[in-house]
Parts: structure tokens; sequence; C-alpha cells
């Protein structure tokens, strides 16, 4: 479908292109110089420009629907070409330049657009064959060489001929026998031609795995994943066609722990016969922790309510920083009425820095955009967020003709907003600082995410425990304990509100009250470490020494890190060491 989007969208394109490359041309303080007529040859000026910018993906196995490496295969595109690159749509690559200065640009430059469109303006001549340059060497298998790990889907998933863009979720278990510090990943999709793109995720409460298992087939449907799959702290993983895989910047190696799950967010597009899908990631390790620790700020409006025929509805978000930082990327999310994102700082001193500018959203090409040097600001900056949603007719991506409201939500008809910033804290102390700050942002924001679920669902058990979990780390204790209670009594397998009530009995001292509802999260899900550690310890305190030790090296089986597990255990060892004898 989104080839047959893609092809058919060329006939707007086919009339408009033209006309917006030369208004284009005319804003820009570039000019293209034309060179003398009949100069240019497809062989010495056209082809190093699409070895360079288009090749990547337009070349056999790749993902671009048809190959641009010989004349002939360009030729008979010459239209086509003058027209997607003319209008920006080709290259793929969201932010307008000149607006944050960012690495690995996929963009044509006024020159070298301007050398397409006349070449194929004056007939599109090939000229002399040896002045090709000569065809790279493309590495075929991983681009940094041998990978540590390679971590596959269990089996391959079967796409179907026909139909939607199809939006769904792999789980395949990381084999690891110890913690590993990662420096590099990268991701192969199996099926070059359906794969559009993936995030990236990873899942130690084993949610994901039980997700898959609920029926035979390979996966789970999603726009987006659960709670309980996350991308590394202070990173951001994702792929799209044609990405350039690079090490993260020295000192920020991220740990991989065992028992952890891979989960792949991809979006496939049906090719028109079924395809076979079997995607996998390649890791690269370094013995070297991270000596520094990155972290992610971000932007998010709960409010979007979108008028049906709305154009030009607006929504805003803010922060002020309480650090001083460094910005080294940013992620913009949005879905099909989106058009224009824009990422703005404010110093303390009145003046602004532009941080991303997208003028023409594109669903189907989100990414992350890294910067080239990292953008340094104070704390007391206010970074903000605007983006500009068309729900008119006017809109062909627009789900719904005729338009109907909108309003946040997570379904692909539903809409979001967001800014993701991935950033550098300067000192250990600042670092302190900004966790404390997004530790409150996130209740708040959980507890708005979770009042949005419950306003379009008050059956919702998992929202109602969220909500519980939020108001717990608030300690409105009456009131989580009235949202634990609500949402065990509409799912009794949901094991969360049940840990969460736990913890709030033991921090009241109601002993055997915490016990059991520890017992009731291990009977649900036996591989929850934490409940089982929680436990160990109530078992401690009441001198029951052997169940104690049990509980407590079970939690530290499941998870080899748990600090208060191992303190349980050391705790048992110090206590029968001073016994007196025969006791």
């Amino acid at each position: 479908m989104r080839r047959l989007f893609w092809i058919g969208g060329l006939a707007f394109m086919l009339m408009a292109g033209a006309a917006i490359w030369w208004k284009h041309s005319k804003r820009s303080s570039e000019r293209y110089v034309s060179r003398p007529t009949g100069t240019l040859t497809y062989s010495k000026h056209i082809a190093p420009i699409l070895i360079k910018e288009c090749a990547m993906c337009h070349r056999p196995g790749q993902a671009a629907p048809f190959s641009l490496l010989t004349y002939d295969d360009v030729k008979k595109r010459t239209r086509q070409i003058a027209e997607v690159t003319a209008s920006r749509y080709m290259p793929p690559w969201m932010p307008e330049h000149g607006f944050g200065d960012f690495a690995g640009e996929r963009r044509l430059t006024t020159d070298e657009l301007g050398m397409i469109q006349q070449w194929i303006a004056e007939g599109a001549r090939e000229g002399n064959p040896a002045d090709l340059p000569p065809t790279p060497a493309w590495n075929e298998g991983w681009q940094l060489g041998k990978p540590d790990l390679v971590v596959k889907m269990p089996q391959p998933y079967t796409l179907s001929a026909e139909g939607k863009d199809v939006y769904r979720n792999f789980v395949a278990p990381i084999p690891l026998d110890r913690p590993r510090f990662v420096r590099a990943m990268e991701f192969h999709p199996g099926n070059w031609k359906v794969v559009h793109h993936a995030f990236i995720r990873f899942d130690r409460s084993g949610e994901c795995r039980c997700i898959d298992a609920q029926d035979e087939e390979i996966g789970f449907s999603g726009i987006h994943a659960p709670q309980g799959a996350q991308a590394p702290s202070g990173h951001f993983v994702s792929w799209q066609p044609g990405k350039i895989v690079s090490e993260v910047q020295p000192g920020l190696s991220w740990k991989l722990d065992t028992n952890t799950d891979l989960v792949l967010q991809t979006h496939l597009q049906p090719s028109g016969k079924p395809e076979q899908v079997q995607a996998s990631v390649a890791f690269y390790f370094t013995d070297q922790p991270p000596t520094n620790a990155a972290a992610k700020i971000w932007l998010t409006a709960y409010d979007i309510d979108i008028p049906a025929g709305a154009s030009n509805h607006v929504v805003r978000e803010e922060m002020v920083l309480p650090v001083d930082l460094d910005i080294l990327g940013v992620l913009p999310h949005a879905h099909y009425l989106a058009k224009a994102v824009e990422g703005l700082a404010t110093l303390p001193d009145g003046s602004t820095k532009w941080l991303l500018k997208i003028a023409r959203w594109d669903f189907n090409w989100q990414g992350d955009y890294r910067y080239k040097q990292p953008v340094s600001l104070p704390k007391g900056t206010k970074i903000a967020m605007r983006i500009t949603y068309d729900n008119s007719d006017a809109n062909v991506a627009n789900p719904n003709h005729p338009p109907k409201r909108v309003r946040y939500g997570l379904r692909t008809i539903d809409e979001m907003g967001e800014l993701w910033f991935q950033v550098l804290p300067r000192n250990p102390d600042d670092a302190t600082t900004l966790a404390q700050t997004n530790q409150s942002r996130l209740v708040q924001d959980t507890i708005a995410y979770n009042q949005y679920l419950l306003r379009e669902n008050p059956n919702d058990a998992k929202a109602s425990s969220g909500l519980g979990k939020a108001l717990y780390f608030l300690e409105r204790n009456e009131e989580a304990w009235t949202c634990f209670a609500k949402a065990a009594r509409l799912d009794p397998n949901l094991e969360e509100p049940h840990y969460y009530a736990g913890l709030m009995l033991r921090r009241q001292n109601q002993i055997e009250a915490a016990k059991t509802e520890f017992q009731i999260v291990l009977r649900l899900n036996p591989k929850h470490g934490k409940a089982a550690g929680n436990l160990g310890w109530l078992l401690l305190r009441e001198g029951n020494f052997a169940e104690a030790e049990s509980q407590l090296s079970y939690a530290i089986s499941l998870d080899p890190d748990d600090r208060v597990a191992r303190d349980g255990l050391a705790e048992i060892t110090r206590l029968r060491s001073s016994r007196p004898p025969g006791l």
C-alpha cells in the first residue's frame, strides 16, 4: 500500500514539483548557477550525485522499489526523479536546512538539485561512460563488521499480500550469560521490500513475551510497544532505510542486562504478494563501562483535540531547564495529521536557537536526528515545542474523509505530539537534579496519560493500576489504594496492582497483608524478581531465615544485579554470625 500511495502521489508532484523547486530556489540564500547548455552528462555530473545520495537505498536488495545504479535505470525515470527531488520528497529528510546542524543529512545541495533539474530539462544526455565514477563496494553484511552478538526473530512472520500498513511488535530473547556494555547496534530488516522503519526496545519485565504468547501467530499488533518495553536509558534506537550506523560517543556505552527480551516495533508495508519477515539486530560490545550518562528530556501534549476541518491547529508545550546541559539529538513524534514540527530554545538572555524545524511532516519517514556538535544550553533556558496539525480534506494523509474530530491517542487514527531530546548534563550533581526533575515530570505525565485512558474506558484495569502507581509515588495513598483495588477487581490476572499494594502495605508495616500481596504477584508471574525480593525481606523481618534466603536467592537468580536482594542475603549472614552458639 505504501508503494502504491508513493506512486499515486507522483501525479500531484508531477504538476507541482518544478514550481516548488523554483520557489524554494528563489527564497534560498543560495542560487544555482546554470552550467553551459548541453554540458551536463549523466556519467560525469549526475551519477556521482545519485551514488552519494540515492544508491544506499536504490540498489538491488535494498528498501527502494527500483535501482538507480545505471544510466538506463535513471533515464526511464527522469520525469519522476525531477519531481520528487524538486519537491524535496526525495531523498527522505524532514528537517529544514539551517534550523539545526545534523549529522548524516540526506539532502541535495542547491547545486546538486539544480544540476539534476537542468540535466533532465536538456534531454538527460549520457555522456562518456569513461567518466563514470567507480561503483562503491557496499558492505552487504553488517556495516561495522562482525558483531559480538546477533539476535534474530525466532521465526519468520508472514505479511499479507494486500491491505493497510501493519504495525507489529516482535519479541526475541537475548542470550547473555552476564551483563554487557553496548557501543553500537545495527538493525537488519530481513526483508527490505516491506519493512519501512523500526524502533528497538528492551523488556526485562516479561510483559511483551506474555502478550506474544496469547496466540499462535508470532508477534502482536500495535503502533506502540507496551510500557515494559523501553529504549536504553538516555539513548534513541531506531532504524530507517539508508540509516548509517555509528558508535555511541566515547564514555556513553549502555548496559544490556541478562534476562532481557529484544522487542522490535516494526512498520510493515504489503507489497502485493505474501512476504516473509525475519529481522535481526547485531550488538557490538565494549569492556569499558560508561564514564558519563546521557539522559532524555521530553515535551508531550496530552490535551490534543483537533476539530474536523481545522487546517492549522497548533499544540504547544515547554520546559525550563533545571541545569546546564548539552543536547546531543532530537526525536519528534506525531501521526498523520501533523504537518509541521518545531523545536526552539530561548536562552535566559532572550536569544533563541533553533533545535528543529520540519515544515512538511511525514509520518512514514520519522526518526531521530543527531547534531553534528552538541548544542550547549544554560540553566534557565526554555525549550518549546510547536506542532501544527491539518485535519482538513486538503491533507492527503488524513485517515478520515470527510474529516472527524481527532484527540490524543495511541492509534494511528488518533494523534500524538512529542519532542524528545538526548542530553548530557555537565556534572554528576546536575545529572541528579535533572533525574529528579524528570521523575516529577514523568509522574505527572503518567497521571495525565492514564486519566485519558480512563476517560476513554473507565474499566481499563491497566490504566487504573498505572494511575495508582503514579499516585503512590506522590504518597496520595488513599487514592492510590482505590485505583489498585479497582484494577485487581477488573482484572484478577494483573500483577501490578498487587505489587504496588504490597509496597504500600510494607511501608505501613502491615507485614502479613504485604506478604499476601507479594505472594499473589509471584503466583501470577513467577519471574517477578522484585516481588520475590520484597517477600524475602519481610520473611527476614519475621526471623524466618531459611524462607527469606530462598526468596532472596531466587530474586538474584532472576536479576544478578538486584542490590536489595544481595543486601538481604548479606544481612542474613550477619545475623546468623551474631547468634549465640547453640541458637
